[in-house]
């Protein structure tokens, strides 16, 4: 890799100097950092700066300038003349006389001393063949400039490793668990929670790419309140009720409880007994459909976990007794709180145990993030909706209460998406029956446009999908536009395959700068 390359070569260069001689000052252990996690080597955001710049000659600077004033038993306090109060003392803003030197003093010596070192850097690093010109940019930036050959020969290096270009060996054998899409059980999969998908899957590819072993896994909270009320709102409107007065208002019910009419009770009527094993049996249908839905996204899972299990199982239960016997369960108000400190003891979402004997949502997480971590992965990361945001700290809290690596923990938040129809935004809320399901987008747009408007997004940055632009054929629409271009590759590639064609192929006929940019382009991959 040319950017792994040139750190080295920075590196080296670094280190023949002795990090750096400013005169008699010892060039041993100018900095408590190892060399190497000095050399910060990015590509350049404007092409007049180069290809690739380095910052490495301001942080010798900075790391140097440190550690002498260490040497000295300076305090960086003694610099500003502030103590511990913030006010000035007139002591301090005065230079030591006799055989001292005050701090003042001794970093105007040093940074006098170290202004020539960028450029002798700088001539240090010319004569490396793969550099075309090298320039010394403000006060202390390094910018590269690489031979057109160069870049030229990366494009054998593609063709060479072929489909594994990119790849590396940063995840050879480790395991890595991602849990994502997850949705809200009592209905179809809207799009809020459809946009985890492919953020989830793309990660986790990458990370196969990178030669992790990747578990793909989805979390059904198949129990609890929500349940029950999806069964009441299909009991009543089976008995006739309005729709629009139920709790789910849905047209979905409706189809609920036409399928439970005539598959479970033969043309009888329900009663309200009935509503938990309604709800129940829908949410499991919603997740068939659901599953059905990600498939038709391109999406799999390795794992389908059901938060009913991890009760009926007694995972839940081992999971709380293990952090009572460490002292992290605490007794409030009749309830079970997780308390990691009395802080917890404010938030409610920190129930694990209710009153009435039930566990919570939270509990049962509790244990499913136990099993997640039991194998010992190198990688959990959780993909919620940012309404979530307030479950992480929780989570963090029980890792580590548990005793396990929390720095092996990641959390993506992504942002909700808004749909625009013919210039018009469209509202969506589960309950009140009016959303943007995934499979209306899939119906629409299709699965391509769908992951690819998804996945060009930050999952911080909310989304305005307009469904208009994503079906027009037009390079306005940045899916169409990619797939125009795949298409007229994939054109030349079958033209490739005459054999009336040389494969000996001439790449430093590769010279303007639109081959150039593109091939740059393209040689980012391995960088990422």
């Amino acid at each position: 890799m040319l950017r792994e390359q040139i750190r080295k070569d920075v590196l080296e260069a670094v280190r023949q100097l002795g990090y750096w001689d400013v005169g008699k000052i010892a060039p041993k252990n100018l900095t408590t950092q190892k060399p190497n996690n000095l050399i910060e080597v990015t590509r350049t955001q404007d092409p007049k700066f180069g290809d690739y710049a380095t910052n490495v000659a301001l942080k010798i600077r900075s790391s140097v300038f440190s550690s002498r004033l260490s040497d000295t038993g300076q305090s960086a306090k003694r610099l500003t003349g502030k103590q511990k109060t913030g006010k000035l003392q007139s002591e301090n803003r005065k230079p030591k006389t006799g055989n001292k030197q005050s701090a003042t003093e001794i970093a105007n010596i040093l940074a006098d001393s170290l202004k020539g070192l960028p450029n002798i850097l700088a001539d240090s690093l010319k004569g490396l063949p793969y550099i075309k010109k090298l320039e010394v940019a403000g006060p202390g930036f390094l910018n590269f400039w690489i031979k057109d050959e160069v870049w030229q020969q990366q494009v054998e290096e593609v063709l060479k490793t072929n489909e594994k270009f990119g790849s590396s060996e940063s995840g050879k054998g480790k395991n890595a668990r991602i849990e994502f899409v997850s949705a809200n059980p009592t209905g179809p999969l809207h799009f809020g929670n459809a946009r985890g998908g492919p953020i989830g899957d793309a990660l986790a590819s990458v990370l196969e790419f990178c030669g992790y072993k990747v578990v793909r896994e989805y979390y059904h909270n198949d129990i609890g309140e929500q349940v029950r009320k999806l069964g009441e709102s299909i009991v009543n409107v089976t008995a006739g009720l309005k729709l629009e007065d139920q709790e789910y208002k849905g047209e979905y019910v409706r189809e609920l409880g036409v399928k439970a009419v005539n598959e479970l009770s033969k043309g009888l009527k329900f009663s309200s007994s009935d509503a938990s094993r309604l709800g129940e049996l829908a949410v499991e249908t919603l997740l068939s459909e659901i599953l059905a839905d990600c498939k038709a996204m391109g999406i799999s899972f390795n794992q389908i976990y059901k938060e009913s299990e991890f009760i009926n199982s007694g995972q839940t239960k081992q999971g709380l007794d293990h952090l009572r016997e460490k002292g992290f369960l605490k007794e409030k108000d009749g309830a079970i709180w997780f308390a990691a400190n009395d802080e917890f003891l404010k938030d409610r979402e920190t129930v694990v145990k209710k009153s009435d004997g039930n566990f919570t949502y939270f509990a049962n997480d509790i244990a499913y993030h136990d099993l997640k971590f039991k194998d010992n992965p190198d990688l959990v990361i959780d993909i919620f909706g940012a309404n979530h945001h307030g479950h992480v700290p929780r989570l963090q809290a029980v890792i580590s209460a548990l005793g396990y690596d929390v720095s092996k923990f990641r959390v993506i938040l992504y942002q909700w998406v808004r749909f625009k129809k013919k210039g018009e935004m469209l509202a969506m809320s589960k309950r009140s029956g009016t959303f943007v399901t995934a499979r209306e987008v899939l119906d629409e747009v299709g699965s391509d446009a769908l992951r690819f408007f998804i996945l060009m997004y930050d999952p911080n940055s909310h989304i305005d999908f307009d469904m208009d632009l994503a079906r027009e054929k037009s390079t306005k629409n940045p899916v169409y536009y990619v797939q125009y271009a795949h298409a007229r590759i994939c054109s030349i590639l079958a033209k490739t395959n005459d054999k009336r064609l040389t494969t000996n192929a001439k790449y430093d006929e590769l010279t303007t700068t639109y081959e150039l940019d593109l091939i740059k382009q393209i040689s980012r991959l391995p960088e990422m």
